[in-house]
């Protein structure tokens, strides 16, 4: 189905929460709608609702910005959009994106205005005017609103359900955004992500490995992740590397019938020199007296 055709088939949800507008103002805009949620793509060029002179919605509007090119007029001021972040606005306010000629690029979501106060109750008992500020955009938000785009485009049995149910999430991300409230998930992400680096080191510690490496992995920044690590495991990453790689040595020096450079090697030791230096002062013997006297041979 093109913009044309799915703005047509929902032009009164659209209106409902838009305004009013017709299908021919959205013909270069991507519409992904459900009863009480929608959202909105500039494609091939600008909405020509959105640059209609002071018009309102019935509806609250987010919009996450995707560049810094967006410039909308609110009682007289001018606004311009800040990358990755999300905008505000009540319903109600008299609005105006201006248009440079280049196709700005963001999401546009507009929820009800009763599903809106009705949920933002469970937070506070008054409702807030947003008057086009700024605010971070949480990194929960835009998987959200690709799920709701997706089960938009497809036309499956249960999907007013589904598109209600994300569009539920996504007005919760929102309002905690706005309210700037902790996660308290972030502490269970972290953790998440510190044990798939320690999967990956528990199958890769025979190889060099760096921290930024593993930073990468868990996505955070270098020094965010060595905190975190720490923080989780007790130890830096190194030293728990470095653990894991005399553990897995004890361990073949025990059962398996190898050279000690080998068993260098295979744990993932520079040298056997520096296996066996580091050996003795863990374990007050070295790699093959250890070996006589534990190995199962």
């Amino acid at each position: 189905m093109n913009m044309r055709d799915t703005a047509r088939k929902n032009i009164e949800k659209i209106r409902n929460l838009v305004g009013d507008i017709t299908e021919d103002q959205l013909r270069h805009v991507d519409c992904f709608v459900g009863d009480k949620i929608a959202m909105f793509m500039p494609v091939t060029g600008p909405c020509l609702y959105s640059i209609s002179p002071l018009h309102t919605h019935p509806s609250y509007m987010f919009v996450l910005s995707f560049d810094n090119t967006t410039v909308v007029k609110i009682h007289g001021n001018t606004i311009r959009s800040e990358q990755g972040k999300l905008s505000a606005l009540s319903p109600g306010i008299p609005h105006q994106e201006l248009n440079d000629g280049f196709t700005s690029r963001y999401i546009a979501i507009f929820i009800d205005k009763e599903l809106f106060e009705g949920e933002l109750g469970e937070y506070i008992n008054k409702n807030i005017v947003f008057p086009g500020e700024y605010y971070k955009a949480p990194e929960a938000l835009l998987p959200r609103l690709r799920s709701f785009m997706i089960e938009a485009d497809n036309n499956m049995p249960g999907q007013k359900t589904l598109l209600y149910t994300i569009g539920l999430e996504i007005c919760h991300t929102i309002i905690r955004s706005v309210l700037n409230l902790n996660h308290a998930h972030d502490r269970v992400s972290y953790r998440l992500e510190i044990d798939k680096v320690i999967h990956y080191l528990h199958n890769n510690y025979n190889r060099r490995i760096s921290v930024n490496e593993l930073s990468k992995i868990a996505n955070m920044s270098l020094s965010h992740f060595s905190r975190v690590f720490k923080k989780e495991t007790g130890q830096s990453v190194l030293d728990y590397l470095l653990e894991l790689r005399f553990e897995r040595a004890r361990k073949m020096l025990t059962h398996e019938n190898m050279p000690i450079t080998q068993i260098a090697m295979e744990c993932g030791f520079g040298s056997s020199a520096y296996l066996c230096s580091g050996f003795k002062k863990r374990y007050n013997l070295s790699p093959l007296e250890y070996k006589k006297q534990f190995g199962s041979s």
